[in-house]
């Protein structure tokens, strides 16, 4: 059994897109450009979140469907901590970005501790999702299940 290395690195790349779209309502209104009406705002809002929910559940579940598929050695759950630890790290460095970029006078201490409980949360969703993708992958690589009388 073995870790699979498409699912961590495209946790990490989506990890950190979505840290930036989970805090797009306070880098626009914190940001010197001039900000549309609230129903266009309320629309770009929503579409950002529908994109993170596409990266996540499309792309990462996906990478994670294709490694269970291309290789039935590959092991779920050494996968999905990869996975899990990657996202984890690569949120936590992008959120604290965005929070340095929102309150610079906030010091490196405190932005890491705001941070790290949704880098955890969003860790172990990620981790979530390429187990089930793995798993997946790895069930319909084996061909159909032989039918019990």
């Amino acid at each position: 059994m073995r870790t699979a290395a498409l699912p961590p690195i495209v946790a990490a790349v989506v990890a950190l897109a979505v840290s930036g779209i989970r805090r797009l309502s306070p880098i626009l209104l914190e940001s010197p450009v001039s900000l549309p009406s609230a129903e266009t705002l309320s629309t770009y809002l929503v579409s950002a979140q529908f994109t993170a929910f596409l990266l996540v559940y499309g792309l990462l579940f996906g990478a994670a469907l294709l490694a269970g598929l291309r290789d039935t050695d590959v092991s779920a759950t050494s996968t999905a901590l990869a996975t899990g630890a990657s996202a984890t790290g690569s949120f936590l460095l992008g959120s604290a970005a965005v929070l340095w970029y929102l309150s610079p006078d906030r010091g490196p201490v405190v932005t890491a501790v705001f941070a790290l409980g949704a880098s955890l949360g969003v860790g172990i969703q990620f981790a979530v999702v390429a187990y089930a993708g793995v798993s997946l992958g790895g069930r319909r690589g084996e061909g159909p299940s032989p039918t019990v009388p």
